[in-house]
């Protein structure tokens, strides 16, 4: 694990994210835990929680931010956030097939397709990060 506080923060944060969205995943698949909704609450406060105590950490220390931000580290990022949108495109084309044969409902679809959103960027930064691509 990285020295830097804001390439910590930001691996533990992606990390948070991705293990939320699969649990609700699972909870839901499994039929245990709490509602859909919950769910939702839980991942998006924990987002916006995310949000701001990276917002703080790079103002408290700009010198690890610049650093944790280089070009390797921006790549990463760029790639990340290219894989989340192929990932929920597939995603969406793979919901709209059920829901045009009428094995999914429409909401259903809408609702899951968050939970991909959210975590695919973070899942593909964490493999970069474990495949030494980022810091």
């Amino acid at each position: 694990m990285s020295s830097n506080p804001v390439a910590r923060l930001r691996l533990i944060g992606s990390a948070t994210m991705v293990l939320l969205a699969l649990a609700a995943v699972g909870a839901s698949i499994a039929s245990i835990g709490p509602s859909g909704l919950t769910w939702a609450w839980v991942i998006g406060g924990t987002a916006i929680a995310y949000a701001v105590l990276s917002a703080i950490m790079h103002r408290r220390h700009p010198e690890a931010a610049e650093a944790a931000w280089d070009e390797q580290n921006i790549a990463a990022h760029r790639d990340s956030l290219i894989f989340g949108f192929w990932a929920v495109l597939a995603v969406f084309l793979f919901f709209l097939v059920l829901v045009l044969t009428d094995r999914l409902d429409p909401a259903m679809a809408f609702f899951w397709l968050g939970p991909v959103l959210g975590a695919a960027p973070s899942a593909h930064y964490l493999a970069s990060i474990f495949r030494g691509r980022a810091e």
